[in-house]
């Protein structure tokens, strides 16, 4: 209807969502990530039919209460940019801007990469969280405590993370999650910020490309 892709998390779908209905027919509905202790990143959608009906109110504030007695004290809604519908919601509610993400889709990989024997992409143990944690927390300036809370809340067996390695050094981090036996979504990738400008995001990523095509996995998103 608006011309645009909405996404939801099928592994998280009764976990920590809301749904209203017209009969049997689903009309509006709400997940919520918790990605951090105090703050729950909200996608909402409400079908066309049956908006400007209160359904988008009756939703978020259904999440509202449940967030109060769990502790949470702010919201990050997900809109589409192209979502001029979805932008007048949140103006209404007086949300401001906060950042911009990107999905790209993989259409065509080049995975031809010259061999540097300084540099790997290993998968990563127990012992690498710490790293991992500052890494994500220094790139995308949340403090430790937040990338520890965001880490835990997106750990699962359906992802793998590896670290970029320059002449035995770790200098980044790269994650995946394992949608199906030929999807995976890239995402969690970051290059200290000391190491970066040195070309390591570009081996790191098709070093992973070329990981998960070795699994079969050859429908790739990398979300940024």
């Amino acid at each position: 209807h608006d011309g645009i892709e909405l996404k939801v998390a099928a592994d998280w779908v009764g976990e920590n969502d809301f749904a209203i209905y017209d009969g049997e027919q689903l009309i509006g509905y709400l997940q919520a990530f918790a990605y951090l202790p105090t703050e729950w990143e909200l996608n909402v959608f409400v079908d066309p039919d049956y908006r400007k009906q209160g359904i988008f109110t009756a939703l978020v504030e259904a999440a509202r209460a449940r967030a109060t007695e769990a502790g949470v004290e702010a919201f990050t809604f997900v809109i589409d940019d192209a979502s001029s519908s979805g932008q007048a919601v949140l103006e209404g509610l007086g949300a401001e801007y906060r950042m911009t993400e990107y999905n790209m889709i993989l259409k065509k990989a080049q995975l031809f990469l010259k061999a540097d024997p300084d540099f790997e992409l290993r998968e990563a143990t127990a012992d690498d969280r710490p790293f991992i944690v500052e890494t994500l927390g220094k790139s995308f300036g949340n403090t430790d405590e937040e990338a520890e809370s965001i880490y835990q809340a997106i750990e699962s067996d359906d992802r793998i993370t590896f670290i970029g390695v320059a002449s035995g050094k770790p200098v980044g981090v790269i994650r995946a999650y394992l949608a199906s036996d030929t999807q995976a979504s890239i995402h969690a990738f970051a290059v200290r910020p000391e190491a970066q400008g040195n070309g390591y995001g570009k081996k790191m990523l098709k070093l992973m490309v070329q990981a998960l095509f070795r699994t079969g996995r050859t429908q790739l998103e990398l979300d940024v």
